[in-house]
Protein backbone atom coordinates (compact mmCIF):
# COMPACT_ATOMS: atom_id res chain seq x y z
CA UNK A 1 0.00 0.00 0.00
CA UNK A 2 2.71 2.62 0.33
CA UNK A 3 4.26 2.19 -2.31
CA UNK A 4 1.63 1.79 -4.00
CA UNK A 5 0.64 5.74 -2.71
CA UNK A 6 4.62 6.43 -3.03
CA UNK A 7 4.15 5.61 -6.97
CA UNK A 8 1.22 7.21 -7.49
CA UNK A 9 2.94 10.37 -6.11
CA UNK A 10 0.47 10.70 -2.81
CA UNK A 11 3.61 9.83 -0.12
CA UNK A 12 7.38 11.16 -0.17
CA UNK A 13 10.40 8.56 -0.73
CA UNK A 14 11.28 8.90 2.85
CA UNK A 15 14.92 8.04 2.16
CA UNK A 16 15.25 11.38 -0.41
CA UNK A 17 13.52 13.22 2.05
CA UNK A 18 15.98 12.22 4.46
CA UNK A 19 18.74 13.36 2.16
CA UNK A 20 16.96 16.40 1.47
CA UNK A 21 16.74 17.25 5.05
CA UNK A 22 20.04 16.70 5.56
CA UNK A 23 20.06 13.20 7.08
CA UNK A 24 22.19 11.45 4.30
CA UNK A 25 25.12 9.80 4.70
CA UNK A 26 27.23 11.95 2.10
CA UNK A 27 30.65 10.79 2.96
CA UNK A 28 32.47 8.32 5.01
CA UNK A 29 35.84 8.95 6.63
CA UNK A 30 37.79 5.57 8.10
CA UNK A 31 40.90 5.53 10.58
CA UNK A 32 42.86 3.65 12.17
CA UNK A 33 43.15 0.41 10.06
CA UNK A 34 46.24 -0.96 8.77
CA UNK A 35 45.76 -4.61 7.67
CA UNK A 36 41.96 -4.77 6.93
CA UNK A 37 40.71 -3.63 3.65
CA UNK A 38 38.50 -0.06 2.93
CA UNK A 39 36.11 -2.47 1.28
CA UNK A 40 35.76 -5.12 4.21
CA UNK A 41 34.79 -2.24 6.10
CA UNK A 42 32.50 -0.16 3.90
CA UNK A 43 30.90 -4.36 3.56
CA UNK A 44 30.17 -4.37 6.72
CA UNK A 45 28.43 -0.54 6.46
CA UNK A 46 26.43 -1.95 3.53
CA UNK A 47 26.56 1.65 2.10
CA UNK A 48 23.98 0.22 -0.82
CA UNK A 49 21.29 -0.67 1.53
CA UNK A 50 22.33 2.05 4.55
CA UNK A 51 22.17 6.07 2.73
CA UNK A 52 20.66 7.61 5.72
CA UNK A 53 21.44 8.24 9.14
CA UNK A 54 17.85 7.11 9.82
CA UNK A 55 18.16 3.89 8.28
CA UNK A 56 21.74 3.03 10.26
CA UNK A 57 21.44 1.19 12.59
CA UNK A 58 24.95 1.77 14.39
CA UNK A 59 25.01 -1.00 16.96
CA UNK A 60 24.24 -4.02 14.37
CA UNK A 61 27.22 -2.03 11.89
CA UNK A 62 29.69 -1.55 14.86
CA UNK A 63 29.07 -5.64 15.82
CA UNK A 64 29.65 -6.17 12.19
CA UNK A 65 32.95 -4.39 11.85
CA UNK A 66 33.89 -5.86 15.29
CA UNK A 67 33.88 -9.44 13.49
CA UNK A 68 36.42 -8.63 11.23
CA UNK A 69 39.60 -10.85 11.97
CA UNK A 70 41.75 -7.90 12.40
CA UNK A 71 39.51 -5.45 13.93
CA UNK A 72 39.46 -4.87 18.22
CA UNK A 73 36.70 -2.32 18.35
CA UNK A 74 34.84 0.32 16.12
CA UNK A 75 33.45 3.71 16.36
CA UNK A 76 31.09 5.70 14.71
CA UNK A 77 30.02 9.24 15.05
CA UNK A 78 28.05 11.82 12.84
CA UNK A 79 29.52 14.60 11.85
CA UNK A 80 26.98 17.23 10.68
CA UNK A 81 25.39 16.99 8.01
CA UNK A 82 26.56 14.42 6.25
CA UNK A 83 29.35 12.51 7.10
CA UNK A 84 30.22 9.10 9.10
CA UNK A 85 33.38 8.84 10.50
CA UNK A 86 34.43 5.44 11.64
CA UNK A 87 37.71 4.68 13.64
CA UNK A 88 38.43 1.23 14.46
CA UNK A 89 41.39 -0.67 16.18
CA UNK A 90 43.32 -3.47 15.12
CA UNK A 91 44.28 -6.81 17.13
CA UNK A 92 48.12 -6.97 17.88
CA UNK A 93 49.83 -10.10 16.41
CA UNK A 94 50.90 -12.41 19.18
CA UNK A 95 51.87 -15.38 18.12
CA UNK A 96 52.21 -18.22 15.18
CA UNK A 97 50.05 -21.29 15.21
CA UNK A 98 50.18 -24.31 13.08
CA UNK A 99 47.07 -26.43 12.47
CA UNK A 100 46.47 -28.79 9.67
CA UNK A 101 50.12 -28.05 7.89
CA UNK A 102 48.32 -24.30 8.06
CA UNK A 103 50.15 -21.07 9.31
CA UNK A 104 48.42 -18.68 11.26
CA UNK A 105 48.56 -15.60 12.59
CA UNK A 106 46.80 -15.02 16.25
CA UNK A 107 46.40 -12.57 18.63
CA UNK A 108 46.40 -12.90 22.33
CA UNK A 109 42.71 -14.33 22.74
CA UNK A 110 44.00 -16.60 20.11
CA UNK A 111 41.39 -15.09 17.67
CA UNK A 112 42.61 -16.17 13.59
CA UNK A 113 44.19 -12.74 12.10
CA UNK A 114 45.30 -14.36 8.76
CA UNK A 115 46.76 -17.01 7.15
CA UNK A 116 50.91 -17.08 6.46
CA UNK A 117 52.94 -18.45 4.25
CA UNK A 118 56.13 -18.25 2.17
CA UNK A 119 56.84 -14.93 3.69
CA UNK A 120 59.56 -13.89 6.17
CA UNK A 121 57.93 -14.62 9.48
CA UNK A 122 57.44 -12.27 12.42
CA UNK A 123 59.34 -13.27 15.41
CA UNK A 124 56.90 -14.59 17.53
CA UNK A 125 56.04 -17.75 19.73
CA UNK A 126 55.01 -20.56 17.71
CA UNK A 127 52.52 -22.66 19.16
CA UNK A 128 50.93 -26.13 16.93
CA UNK A 129 47.61 -28.48 17.55
CA UNK A 130 43.67 -28.36 17.86
CA UNK A 131 42.92 -26.43 20.99
CA UNK A 132 46.83 -24.18 21.20
CA UNK A 133 45.26 -20.81 19.74
CA UNK A 134 42.95 -20.84 22.61
CA UNK A 135 45.43 -21.28 25.44
CA UNK A 136 48.77 -19.87 24.08
CA UNK A 137 48.41 -16.26 26.40
CA UNK A 138 48.17 -18.61 29.17
CA UNK A 139 50.89 -21.23 28.82
CA UNK A 140 53.11 -18.25 27.69
CA UNK A 141 52.52 -16.49 31.09
CA UNK A 142 53.32 -19.42 32.98
CA UNK A 143 56.32 -20.41 30.96
CA UNK A 144 57.77 -16.96 31.59
CA UNK A 145 57.88 -17.76 34.86
CA UNK A 146 61.05 -19.90 34.09
CA UNK A 147 63.24 -18.26 32.06
CA UNK A 148 65.51 -21.27 31.78
CA UNK A 149 62.76 -22.60 29.77
CA UNK A 150 60.94 -19.50 28.15
CA UNK A 151 64.28 -18.08 26.56
CA UNK A 152 64.68 -21.65 24.54
CA UNK A 153 61.07 -22.35 23.44
CA UNK A 154 60.70 -22.90 19.98
CA UNK A 155 57.04 -24.47 19.77
CA UNK A 156 54.57 -24.99 22.42
CA UNK A 157 52.23 -27.82 20.68
CA UNK A 158 49.05 -29.11 22.24
CA UNK A 159 48.43 -32.10 22.17
CA UNK A 160 44.40 -33.98 22.19
CA UNK A 161 43.37 -30.51 23.55
CA UNK A 162 44.88 -31.81 26.90
CA UNK A 163 48.46 -31.37 27.65
CA UNK A 164 51.34 -29.78 26.16
CA UNK A 165 54.51 -30.73 25.08
CA UNK A 166 57.13 -28.06 25.04
CA UNK A 167 59.96 -28.16 22.20
CA UNK A 168 63.41 -26.16 23.27
CA UNK A 169 65.47 -25.20 20.34
CA UNK A 170 68.39 -27.43 21.50
CA UNK A 171 65.84 -30.37 20.27
CA UNK A 172 65.01 -31.02 24.09
CA UNK A 173 61.22 -31.65 24.31
CA UNK A 174 59.57 -31.19 27.96
CA UNK A 175 56.47 -33.28 28.13
CA UNK A 176 53.82 -31.64 30.86
CA UNK A 177 50.89 -33.65 32.17
CA UNK A 178 47.54 -33.06 31.63
CA UNK A 179 47.35 -31.73 35.55
CA UNK A 180 50.29 -30.03 37.42
CA UNK A 181 51.91 -28.18 34.45
CA UNK A 182 53.32 -25.73 37.60
CA UNK A 183 54.24 -28.82 39.38
CA UNK A 184 56.85 -30.34 36.78
CA UNK A 185 58.45 -26.91 35.92
CA UNK A 186 58.70 -26.50 39.46
CA UNK A 187 60.35 -30.10 40.06
CA UNK A 188 62.48 -29.41 36.66
CA UNK A 189 64.12 -26.23 38.40
CA UNK A 190 64.66 -27.58 41.72
CA UNK A 191 67.16 -30.17 39.91
CA UNK A 192 70.64 -29.43 38.53
CA UNK A 193 70.48 -32.63 36.83
CA UNK A 194 67.53 -31.97 35.34
CA UNK A 195 68.13 -28.71 33.96
CA UNK A 196 71.59 -30.15 33.18
CA UNK A 197 69.93 -32.74 30.53
CA UNK A 198 67.55 -30.17 28.75
CA UNK A 199 70.64 -27.92 28.51
CA UNK A 200 72.82 -30.84 27.03
CA UNK A 201 70.03 -30.85 24.13
CA UNK A 202 68.20 -34.15 22.49
CA UNK A 203 66.98 -35.26 25.64
CA UNK A 204 63.05 -35.69 25.96
CA UNK A 205 61.85 -34.91 29.54
CA UNK A 206 58.59 -36.63 30.98
CA UNK A 207 56.78 -35.39 33.77
CA UNK A 208 53.12 -37.29 33.19
CA UNK A 209 54.02 -40.43 35.33
CA UNK A 210 52.79 -40.10 38.69
CA UNK A 211 55.91 -39.48 41.00
CA UNK A 212 58.66 -40.19 38.58
CA UNK A 213 60.73 -38.29 35.52
CA UNK A 214 61.17 -40.42 32.63
CA UNK A 215 64.39 -39.08 30.68
CA UNK A 216 64.99 -40.69 26.74
CA UNK A 217 67.99 -39.18 25.07
CA UNK A 218 66.81 -38.49 21.42
CA UNK A 219 69.36 -39.55 18.59
CA UNK A 220 70.69 -36.69 17.01
CA UNK A 221 70.35 -35.65 12.96
CA UNK A 222 72.33 -37.74 10.89
CA UNK A 223 74.08 -35.06 9.67
CA UNK A 224 75.04 -33.79 12.96
CA UNK A 225 76.32 -36.93 14.03
CA UNK A 226 78.30 -37.92 10.44
CA UNK A 227 80.05 -34.34 11.20
CA UNK A 228 81.30 -35.03 15.13
CA UNK A 229 82.42 -38.72 13.68
CA UNK A 230 84.58 -37.51 11.05
CA UNK A 231 85.83 -34.06 12.54
CA UNK A 232 87.40 -31.72 9.41
CA UNK A 233 91.39 -31.83 9.23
Amino acid sequence: MEEAARSAGYMPDMGRLAQRLGFGIDQVALEGHRFSSDREVFDALDLANVRTFAALDSAAVKARIERLPWIDTAELTRVFPGRLEIRVTERKPYALWTRADQLYLIDKTGRVLASVGGETLPDLPRFAGEGAAAGAASLMEMVARYPDVARRLAEAERISERRWRLKLDNASTIELPADGEVGALEELMRSERLLGLVAAGHTTLDFRGPGRVAVRSEPAPASTASASQHPES
